[in-house]
């Protein structure tokens, strides 16, 4: 009876010493907001998250040599805030690098966009600068730098009797331009383009240039420059090419 206990405790021992030794899972927290193709959205089919930043975000995760990449979804401006509450990694939602955000956080450049101003395609109106926008309905996503474009056009005099409208999601301003509830949109550059080539909508013109980045949180420089050596052995390469192409139609 005794050896039998001795037995039993040796044989609990050696499974507490196997469970504290085994690895765990490394797990890369990346935050988006899923509703802005090509860069991230649903898959209608598969109900996964998809696209460029997504594909990319797991591409980098294994060579940062994470076993697993978990996709958080969340509203566009709590993003960053998330970040700094630690409740993930990375933010990769094609957020545009500016002076106020890296005052919040650190950025890895990595794509070049812009803001452009989507209509219908049917339409007769096509806006080419801030002045055309003046006195018709706009619509913007809340957060983002395309909505900080306007507002700035607004107090500086450049647009004049515009109604703004302002939007938790890209999906319902599309859907609001759709049914003639405003008059433009205004995004990024590449989304402009996607929804131009996949649906009843035109490009008309690109009102600020800017830079997409990767966003981690300030001061996290072990995180920034994993993702940056990443990155460059990333960029130019097939994988790089295939994402561009599939997303972006090369």
């Amino acid at each position: 009876m005794k050896r039998a206990l001795i037995l039993a405790v040796a044989f609990m021992l050696v499974l507490t010493l196997f469970s504290g030794c085994a690895k765990k899972e490394s797990v890369l927290r990346v935050g988006t907001s899923a509703d802005y193709p090509p860069f991230e959205y649903v898959d209608e089919k598969t109900k996964e998250f998809v696209g460029f930043d997504l594909d990319l975000m797991r591409l980098l995760g294994k060579k940062m040599g994470y076993d697993k990449v978990e996709i958080v979804n969340m509203d566009f401006d709590t993003i960053i805030p998330s970040l700094q509450a630690d409740k993930i990694d990375v933010g990769a939602a094609c957020i545009t690098i500016t002076d106020e955000r890296l005052q919040q956080a650190d950025a890895v450049p990595y794509l070049s966009t812009g803001q452009s101003i989507l209509v219908k395609k049917d339409s007769t109106y096509a806006p080419k600068t801030f002045e055309d926008l003046s006195n018709h309905k706009i619509g913007v996503q809340k957060g983002t730098t395309g909505e900080e474009a306007i507002d700035k056009a607004i107090t500086d005099g450049k647009i004049k009797n515009a109604d703004v409208r302002r939007y938790t999601s890209v999906v319902l301003a599309i859907t609001d331009l759709q049914n003639g509830n405003i008059d433009a949109v205004i995004i990024d550059t590449p989304v402009a383009t996607y929804y131009s080539t996949k649906q009843d909508f035109k490009v008309t013109g690109e009102l600020v240039s800017e830079q997409a980045g990767l966003f981690v949180k300030k001061g996290n420089t072990e995180l920034k420059t994993k993702l940056e050596k990443a990155l460059s052995e990333v960029k130019g390469t097939q994988d790089w090419n295939d994402l561009i192409n599939k997303y972006f139609g090369g």
